[in-house]
Formats: C-alpha cells, sequence, structure tokens
C-alpha cells in the first residue's frame, strides 16, 4: 500500500477541497429566480425569504471557503513534502485511479459536511437574527413575529390553528423565551 500512496497524493486531495469549496462558493453567490423574486420584496421592514437566503449563502460560502483553504494548505504541504523527499516514481495506472478516488472522497466529505451540518447552523443563525430589533440592538430572546415569518420563508412547520408565537416558537424552534411579536416600530 505504501508503494501505491505518496505525498503528491495530498496535493490531490487538496485539489479535491478545492473544487467542493468553490462550488459551495459559487452556490453562495448566484441566485436563482426565487431568491432574486424574494430579494425586490419588502415585508414590514423584513423580507424573512430574503434573510433565509442570505443565510445559506453565508453557510455555504463560509464551507466554501473553509474546503479551498484547507485545499490550498493540503496542496502546498504535498508539494513541500515531494520536494523534500523526492520526486514520486510510482507510476501506474492503479496510482492515477488511487488519486482520482481520493479527490472523489474529499469533494464527497466536504459535500457531507456542509448536509449534515446546514439546517442546525440555519436554524441558530435565524433564531439569532430574530433577536434583532430595528436598531440593530440584539436582544435577548427572539421575537416572536420574526420567528414565525422565517419559520415560513425556511418552510418550516406551520403553526396550528391556535398557537401562540411563543407555543410555535417552542414546538419549531425550540426556544424557551420569546419577545412577543415583532420589534416596536415595525
Amino acid at each position: 500500500m505504501l508503494n501505491i500512496v505518496s505525498w503528491s497524493d495530498l496535493s490531490l486531495v487538496g485539489m479535491g477541497l478545492d473544487i467542493a469549496g468553490a462550488v459551495l462558493l459559487a452556490q453562495g453567490l448566484l441566485m436563482n429566480d426565487k431568491q432574486v423574486i424574494g430579494v425586490t420584496r419588502t415585508i414590514w421592514n423584513f423580507n424573512p425569504d430574503h434573510v433565509v437566503s442570505r443565510v445559506e449563502d453565508r453557510i455555504a460560502g463560509t464551507v466554501g471557503i473553509s474546503s479551498i483553504v484547507v485545499g490550498v494548505v493540503a496542496q502546498l504541504i504535498g508539494y513541500a513534502a515531494s520536494l523534500s523527499v523526492g520526486p514520486d516514481r510510482a507510476e501506474s495506472p492503479s496510482r492515477g485511479q488511487l488519486a482520482l478516488l481520493l479527490a472523489a472522497v474529499a469533494i464527497a466529505l466536504v459535500w457531507l459536511l456542509y448536509l449534515a451540518t446546514r439546517s442546525k447552523w440555519r436554524r441558530r443563525l435565524l433564531i439569532r437574527i430574530a433577536r434583532y430589533d430595528n436598531d440593530l440592538n440584539i436582544q435577548p430572546h427572539p421575537y416572536g413575529g420574526p420567528l414565525g415569518a422565517l419559520g415560513r420563508a425556511a418552510h418550516m412547520s406551520p403553526r396550528v390553528d391556535g398557537e401562540s408565537e411563543t407555543d410555535y416558537a417552542r414546538r419549531v424552534w425550540r426556544v424557551r423565551e420569546v419577545i412577543k411579536d415583532w420589534p416596536p416600530g415595525s
């Protein structure tokens, strides 16, 4: 096995991480039709569709940039190690296949990490955004009005008939305390 793997393979893993990161970063910058429409609407000085879309962009962009940075570092280490140890002389079809497999595994790992953490990260960021008042001061608890609007925009479970904002926040957002309604002046 050691005859098949070399330091140059680390550079290939880095390239795979770069590819995955670039795709996620592009996803965070390019808007689809629904996002464009959502950006152009205003609802009480607060656009829940826009907020959800921007939070999704932030998550994809953060994972993408992180992947690119780790990928470039891996390429640098692989290249420096191959210069230090000497050139790779183990050419074979199996080495080429292993290199492609390592790059594909790196891409898959980045996407799995992104998919596994996205919903929890999105929930946390949206709750934090619902804590801001109209003067952009963060409050100790989120406002119920924005949580309801963000829940609809994020396609979360809808409010049940007769359900209060507080009960909705506890059930859907798993928040214990909620400031009733919207921030003053909304």
